[in-house]
C-alpha cells in the first residue's frame, strides 16, 4: 500500500475531519487507485478508510483479495451487498464528518467521482461528507524534487523543439517549399522520440482560423498549408520516458511575414498582458501571504481581456493543473469552466494560457507556474513577449 497515511491523518485533523473514504468500483474513482496504488483486476466494490487516529481500514469482495495482499489495515472482505453495508458501518465506526471524492453542486467535476448513491446511502447513516478536493490536492498533485526537476528539462526541452519548428516553418515559406500543418506535428513528435520524451496526444500546430479553434488537431488528411503572411500557433507538451514524469506545456505564435498586421498585434498584446496579470497577482498575494485559489487567478486574468472587449471570444479556463497527465488532478485555473476553490499551495503546478479566438485567427500565450519557496515561480522560461517573426 503507497498510502502516506501518516500524513493524511495530520491533513485530517488540520481541517477539522474524523476520515476519508476512498471508495471505488469498476475504476471509475481513479482517485482511490492514485491514492492507494491498488492495480489489477478489480471488478467489485472496495473502499479504503483511512480515520484521523488508528488503523485504516480496507474493503474488498471476496474474489478479489490479491491486489490488497499487504495493505497495512484492517481487512474486511466481503460476499453480497448486506455485507458490504455492514462491514463498511462497521470500519466508520464513530465516525461523523469525512471527506470523499464528491463536490457540492458538482462545482469542481474533476473530483465528483463518487456515485451519488453510495453518498445518499452514508448521509443516511448519519455522516456529514464533504469534498476531499483539498486532500486529492495535497497528495497527488505536489511534486516531488525529482519531479520538478524532470518538469525543467521537458520545459527546456519544449522551448528548444519549439524554436527548432519555426525556424523549419520559416525556412519553408522563405524557400517555397510546401509544408502543412500536420508536417509540423510530425517534427515535433520526432524531436520528442529523440529526445526520449512522451506526450498523450497533439502536439498542435494552426494557421489562421484553425488558430481560432482551442482544440483543432490537424491530421494527414485535414490539414492546412503554411504560407506566407499567416499566423501561426504552436501548442507543445511532453514528459519524459520515465515513472512518475511530469508534464511541461507552452503555446507561442508567430507571423509568417514581415509586417504582422495590426489586429493580429493587438489581439496579441492583450492576450499576454492578461498572462502577465496572472503571474503579478500571484506574485502579490504571495508577497503578502494571503492564500490564493485557482479560481481568483482566473478571475484576475478574465478582467484583462474583458475591459479590452474580447471577454466573449476568451472561451475557456485559464489554466489546468499539471502532473504525470498534462491535465492533472491538482487545483486549476478556473471560474469559468468550473468553480475551483482549491488553494494553490506549495509544490504543485499549473499551465496559464489566456486565449482570444476570433473566426479569422486565434492568439493563445502559454505558461507553467509552479508554486515553490513560498512564491510563484514561472518555469517555462523565456516568456513570449512578441510574436516570432518567421520570415
Amino acid at each position: 500500500m503507497r498510502v502516506p497515511v501518516g500524513k493524511i491523518q495530520a491533513a485530517l485533523v488540520e481541517e477539522g475531519l474524523d476520515g476519508w473514504l476512498l471508495f471505488d468500483f469498476h475504476g471509475l474513482n481513479a482517485i482511490a487507485r492514485d491514492v492507494t496504488g491498488v492495480r489489477g483486476m478489480v471488478t467489485r466494490r472496495w473502499c479504503l478508510f483511512v480515520p484521523k487516529a488508528g488503523a485504516c481500514h480496507i474493503i474488498y469482495h471476496r474474489i478479489e483479495s490479491q491486489p490488497f495482499e499487504g495493505f497495512d489495515a484492517v481487512h474486511h472482505p466481503y460476499l453480497g451487498w448486506r455485507e458490504l453495508d455492514s462491514v463498511l458501518k462497521t470500519a466508520l465506526g464513530g465516525a461523523r464528518r469525512i471527506a470523499m471524492e464528491y463536490s457540492p453542486d458538482n462545482g469542481i467535476p474533476y473530483v465528483a467521482l463518487t456515485d451519488a448513491g453510495t453518498i445518499e446511502k452514508i448521509r443516511g447513516w448519519g455522516l456529514e461528507i464533504v469534498t476531499s478536493a483539498d486532500l486529492i490536492a495535497s497528495f497527488l498533485a505536489v511534486w516531488t524534487p525529482e519531479q520538478i526537476a524532470g518538469h525543467r528539462r521537458a520545459a527546456r526541452a519544449l522551448n528548444e523543439i519549439k524554436d527548432l519548428a519555426f525556424s523549419m516553418i520559416g525556412e519553408a515559406v522563405r524557400q517555397k517549399r510546401s509544408l502543412r500543418e500536420h508536417d509540423v506535428v510530425a517534427f515535433v513528435l520526432a524531436e520528442f522520440e529523440r529526445r526520449s520524451m512522451t506526450t498523450d496526444e497533439g502536439p498542435i500546430c494552426a494557421v489562421d482560423a484553425n488558430a481560432g479553434k482551442p482544440h483543432y488537431e490537424p491530421s494527414p488528411t485535414s490539414s492546412a498549408p503554411i504560407g506566407p503572411n499567416q499566423l501561426v500557433l504552436l501548442d507543445l507538451w511532453a514528459k519524459e520516458k520515465t515513472p512518475d514524469s511530469v508534464y511541461a506545456d507552452i503555446t507561442w505564435t508567430g507571423y509568417t511575414g514581415s509586417a504582422v498586421p495590426g489586429k493580429i498585434e493587438e489581439v496579441f498584446n492583450v492576450v499576454t498582458s492578461a498572462r502577465d496579470r496572472a503571474v503579478s497577482f500571484l506574485h502579490d498575494r504571495f508577497r503578502s501571504k494571503k492564500p490564493v485559489r485557482g479560481g481568483e487567478v482566473d478571475d484576475a486574468v478574465r478582467e484583462v481581456i474583458r475591459n479590452a472587449g474580447y471577454g466573449e471570444y476568451f472561451i475557456h479556463r485559464t489554466g489546468h493543473s499539471i502532473g504525470t497527465n498534462v491535465h492533472g488532478v491538482g487545483p486549476n485555473i478556473d471560474n469559468l469552466e468550473t468553480q475551483d476553490h482549491r488553494r494553490l499551495r506549495e509544490g504543485v503546478c499549473f499551465s496559464v494560457e489566456p486565449g482570444v479566438y476570433l473566426p479569422e485567427f486565434g492568439i493563445r500565450s502559454e505558461i507553467d507556474v509552479l508554486i515553490t519557496n513560498g512564491q510563484a515561480e514561472v518555469t517555462t522560461l523565456p516568456i513570449q513577449t512578441e510574436l516570432v517573426t518567421l520570415t
